[in-house]
C-alpha cells in the first residue's frame, strides 16, 4: 500500500513541478500589468468602542493601501505599498487612546463598504434571539 501512495505522490509532484510555458508567463504578465481595482470598508462601532477602516487600490503591478483600527487602547494606522520590489510599510502611526473599550448599550455601529453600501445597527434588548437590529433608513 505504501508503495502505491509513494508512487502517486511522485506523479502529483511531477505534474505540479511541470515548467510553465512562455505563453502562460506572458499571459500572467499582461494580466498583472492591466489589473485595476479599488475598494474600501469601514466599521465605526460605538457599542463596543472599536473601529476599523481599510482602503486599497491596484493599478497594474502597484498596490497602495491603508488600514486603521482602534480598540479602546490604541489607534493604529498603517499605509503600505506593494509592487515588483515587494510589500513595504510607508507610514505607521500609533496613538494611545484609553484604558480599554467602553461598552455603550445606547450606541450604534455604522458599517460601510464598496460592495455593501452603508447601514447601521443598534442593540435590541427586546428580542432574546436577535441582539442587534438593522436601523437602515
Amino acid at each position: 500500500m505504501f508503495k502505491y501512495v509513494f508512487i502517486a505522490s511522485l506523479l502529483v509532484s511531477a505534474v505540479l513541478a511541470a515548467p510553465v510555458s512562455d505563453e502562460e508567463l506572458e499571459l500572467e504578465r499582461q494580466q498583472n500589468e492591466n489589473a485595476k481595482y479599488s475598494f474600501g470598508t469601514k466599521v465605526d462601532d460605538e457599542i463596543n468602542d472599536g473601529a476599523f477602516e481599510r482602503t486599497e487600490t491596484r493599478d497594474g503591478t502597484k498596490v497602495t493601501g491603508k488600514y486603521s483600527y482602534s480598540d479602546g487602547y490604541v489607534r493604529r494606522t498603517v499605509e503600505y505599498e506593494a509592487d515588483e520590489n515587494g510589500y513595504r510599510v510607508v507610514k505607521e502611526d500609533m496613538e494611545v487612546i484609553g484604558d480599554g473599550p467602553q461598552f455603550n448599550p445606547d450606541g450604534q455601529a455604522d458599517i460601510a463598504g464598496s460592495l455593501i453600501g452603508q447601514y447601521s445597527i443598534k442593540l435590541d434588548n427586546s428580542d432574546t434571539k436577535q441582539h442587534y437590529k438593522d436601523i437602515r433608513q
